[in-house]
């Protein structure tokens, strides 16, 4: 019999968790029940040890893991720096300690030479990592070795212990609670619980209760998504009914499969709803200030990774509030801002130096110097920039792995969504709502991966190293048909078991064996209507009649008849003439590019130079080049090539033989490999090697075409002409190089057009009298040699034109198209002069309807490789753009002509 408490007034409980703390606390606040103790059995052990001792602390735990990865430990040295070990090496070793285990001593009786290897090496680990522990942290045996010295003190300190929301206690605490029990009433609160079999010979008192009867009933949807929208339904219903929040439990094994849905579709609800395992921490604010400071780290610069986190910045940190919000429109137009000192120096040219009191400057630069210190100086960056939750944020994710693991670190760390469970429904794993159950329970994901999960071994102490029953006397299986049989014993008023008859990826699940088969299962449609709608947007899905009437909704379909009508309207790209957005579009300077679009795509033109949308950055690793990128690379190697050799060679590129072309073409292709592995995202290093490679071949067989060099020439590769914002990089040093001044501007004749770029390669005689365009494709040639190709191919006109504009007196000038890939094939460009004319004219009719309004789709918008065919209707090459094309070609009749040149 146990003993009587010598502190009757004063009660202690042990909970399972953290939400069982709260959830009790909750209720002895209502209950006003006064000298209550509530504690896990961990602190339970420590408080009984006495003196200022401790559980190990979860964080310190992974700093002494981390800081004993540097050590020597045998066999773990081959694993010991992948992502993930750290976290796994203190699961393993917090597994161990719970189950009693001491692992030197495990090592000696291991029969095995591989199991006693492993244990060798995480006993060694163990030993560094408590060696590096703060004193006062003990392991679970060590607190129970110093409390089971003072187990007499256990009256005067607890009074009368009460075990909750348990049905398995850990082997190592199963001693300490024999030794207490003898001193004072423990009591195992099991009410309708499972009891486990080492209770009934402990001595340890059982305090059960009778079976509640909820009502039981089975649910079958569509899909994870479809489940997750009517649980929140259920939920709406019983709060309409009159039902509590803090009486509502929605549950899974592993809620984190549908946290993505339950986030998303919860907040559109805008029910209160706690995560009691945590929100993601990229789903908040801080987390995405965090991530966008470690993508600068792990991915270097750019505008948009430096403009999201200026703007992430003003808003959660103090110092940076005072950042004007458009900050970012004065960087200039295009210009390459992939490193720390083009950044600088565009932040310099911003801003009024005579206003010093406004002047923003020292702020970006400050940002701009912390990021350049590097992924090295992850600590001290986030130190610098971050503060509060995404301090602490970026603090852990450091905790988890090194700072080259970031983007994965972050993605796995959870943090408190801030509500009080209380006062809340709750979404989350199957044994927390078993610790304190729910009058209204849900359970999701009933299919046979989940209910019950399958067990696993541990990932450093498989089964043939220590037997999983010693490791973990309650695997995961076991502990969900537990959790399962415990919520339908204590719910108590309704339990709804739910499944989903495909996954997300949409193969068809098996049903879970604890699903209830006997009952008459309700096959719930996605499409069907709710009686309770979970949110605004499902009530509008439920009723289309109140849907029509929104102006979104009368906007959509205003739009979508428009689409389907046989005239042009607003919706095709018809704009009020004259209006400011298509006149800033038209006053930039221009390239072969955008004039392309002008004269081939009005509405694509606006898209791309009004509104400014753009295809998203590659900022993972691409499994290959696209064209775009191999014609980039490609580009690289000729110019790296042409200026070692007129640099180094006497007589320049065209006084070298096919040999030495080749020599340098290796060297040069070497280097912007290099230069590129630093800089850019890269594919895989076997389909990299073979894209070099192949651009290196191309290079060197465009630079030793057989043809008669030009008197005395010299030659010149990415000739910038005509000033413009990509220019402004240049320094004087390079200006000198060129054979014009870069910043002179060049306008098409009759038009207002200003004109600047970068001639791929350009071959000028010693007198200035001739001179040569080449301009690489690194695409196949067509069967016909092209001129202009429709408005399609602008840049040997374009480029002949500059060259003759900024040449006096002016030279005679050869251009011509050059396709490495067919082995050097030239195609030249007739008459220069007579296309540039017939160009000017089709430029000034494009620049006149443009302004006048007519921004509608041209023939580029038909093309397969047409990059903005995500603005259009669905399905517009087989619908839309067949109806409205030829309403388009009569509006541009001036411009028809041209489509149809050669």
């Amino acid at each position: 019999m146990a003993r009587k408490s010598k502190n009757p007034g004063r009660k202690t409980l042990v909970v399972h968790s953290r939400y069982g703390w709260q959830s009790h606390r909750t209720q002895a606040a209502m209950d006003e029940d006064q000298g209550l103790s509530i504690m896990t059995m961990e602190m339970l052990a420590a408080r009984l040890a006495g003196g200022f001792l401790r559980p190990i602390d979860p964080d310190a735990m992974k700093i002494a893991v981390a800081s004993a990865l540097f050590e020597p430990l045998c066999e773990l040295d081959g694993i010991k720096k992948l992502p993930g070990f750290q976290r796994a090496a203190a699961a393993s070793l917090s597994k161990a300690w719970r189950a009693g285990l001491k692992l030197d001593q495990e090592a000696a009786a291991a029969t095995g030479q591989t199991a006693r290897t492993r244990l060798d090496s995480l006993a060694l680990l163990e030993r560094e990592v408590l060696s590096r522990l703060p004193d006062h942290q003990l392991r679970p045996q060590d607190l129970l070795e110093a409390a089971a010295q003072r187990s007499g003190d256990a009256p005067s300190i607890f009074g009368r212990i009460e075990i909750h929301g348990r049905t398995e206690m850990s082997p190592v605490w199963r001693r300490l609670l024999s030794l207490i029990s003898r001193e004072t009433d423990v009591v195992w609160v099991a009410e309708a619980r499972e009891i486990p079999d080492w209770l009934h010979d402990s001595g340890i008192e059982v305090e059960t209760a009778p079976k509640a009867r909820p009502a039981v009933r089975a649910r079958s949807c569509a899909s994870p998504r479809h489940e997750v929208l009517e649980a929140l339904r259920w939920a709406r219903q019983h709060l309409a009914q009159g039902a509590l929040p803090h009486q509502i439990a929605i549950v899974a094994t592993s809620p984190e499969n549908w946290d993505d849905h339950m986030l998303t579709l919860g907040e559109a609800s805008n029910l209160p709803l706690h995560f009691i395992h945590g929100r993601t921490a990229l789903s908040t604010a801080e987390g995405q200030l965090a991530a966008a400071l470690a993508e600068i780290l792990l991915r270097g610069f750019s505008r948009s990774r430096i403009v999201r986190l200026v703007a992430l910045l003003r808003i959660q940190n103090q110092r940076f509030k005072t950042l004007p919000g458009n900050w970012w429109q004065a960087l200039p137009d295009g210009a390459p801002l992939l490193n720390a000192d083009r950044w600088r120096r565009a932040i310099a040219d911003d801003g009024d130096p005579d206003t010093p009191a406004d002047d923003h400057r020292p702020l970006l630069e400050e940002i701009v110097g912390t990021l350049a210190r590097g992924l090295k100086k992850s600590e001290a960056i986030g130190e610098r920039l971050l503060a509060g939750r995404a301090l602490r944020i970026w603090r852990k994710a450091l905790l988890e792995g090194p700072p080259e693991a970031l983007d994965i670190t972050l993605t796995g760390l959870r943090v408190d969504d801030g509500l009080e469970p209380g006062a809340s429904m709750v979404w989350g794993p199957a044994s927390a709502i078993a610790a304190v159950p729910r009058p209204f329970c849900r359970l999701l994901g009933l299919t046979s991966r989940s209910w019950p999960r399958r067990a696993g071994e541990d990932s450093l102490l498989p089964n043939h190293v220590i037997a999983a029953d010693r490791l973990d006397p309650l695997p995961v299986h076991e502990a969900d048909r537990r959790d399962f049989e415990t919520i339908l014993r204590m719910a108590g008023a309704e339990v709804v078991c739910s499944r989903a008859r495909r996954d997300s990826e949409g193969r068809l699940n098996g049903i879970s064996p604890l699903y209830p088969h006997h009952l008459g299962e309700a096959h719930l449609a996605q499409s069907r209507e709710p009686e309770h709608a979970a949110s605004a947007s499902d009530r509008l899905m439920a009723r289309p009649e109140e849907f029509r009437r929104l102006p979104h909704a009368v906007s959509a379909h205003e739009t979508w008849c428009d689409w389907h009508r046989r005239q042009l309207t607003p919706h095709d790209g018809l704009v009020r003439s004259g209006h400011p957005l298509l006149v800033r579009a038209l006053d930039r300077w221009q390239s072969a590019s955008s004039l392309v679009k002008l004269l081939r795509d009005p509405l694509g033109y606006l898209w791309t130079y009004g509104f400014r949308w753009s295809a998203p950055e590659e900022t993972d690793e691409p499994l290959t080049l696209d064209a775009l990128a191999f014609g980039a690379l490609l580009h690289d190697i000729l110019q790296e090539t042409v200026t070692r050799l007129e640099e180094v060679r006497p007589g320049g590129f065209a006084a070298a033989s096919a040999e030495e072309i080749e020599q340098v073409t290796r060297k040069a292709a070497n280097q912007v490999r290099a230069r590129w592995d630093d800089s850019r995202p890269v594919p895989p290093p076997v389909v990299w090697g073979r894209k070099c490679r192949e651009a290196e071949e191309m290079a060197r067989d465009a630079l030793t075409l057989d043809e008669m060099p030009l008197p005395e020439q010299r030659s010149w590769v990415e000739v910038p002409f005509g000033g413009g914002p990509r220019l402004e990089d240049l320094n004087e040093e390079v200006r000198s190089r060129l054979p014009w001044d870069p910043g002179s501007e060049v306008r098409i004749p009759r038009t207002n057009i200003r004109i600047s770029g970068f001639i791929d390669r350009l071959d000028l005689a010693g007198n200035r009298s001739r001179a040569r365009v080449t301009d690489y494709k690194s695409g196949k040639p067509s069967r016909q040699p092209p001129q202009i190709r429709g408005g399609a191919e602008l840049q040997r006109c374009l480029y002949a034109f500059a060259v003759r504009r900024l040449i006096s007196p002016a030279p005679h000038v050869d251009t011509r198209l050059l396709y490495p890939r067919a082995g050097g094939s030239l195609c030249p460009l007739d008459d220069p002069d007579e296309t540039l004319e017939m160009l000017a004219d089709y430029l000034v009719a494009a620049a006149d309807l443009f302004a006048q309004g007519n921004a509608l789709p041209g023939p580029s918008a038909t093309e397969t490789w047409y990059s903005l065919t995500f603005a259009l209707p669905g399905g517009s090459k087989e619908g839309y753009l067949e109806l409205k094309r030829p309403l388009a070609d009569r509006a541009f009749s001036n411009l028809a002509p041209l489509w149809e040149e050669p």
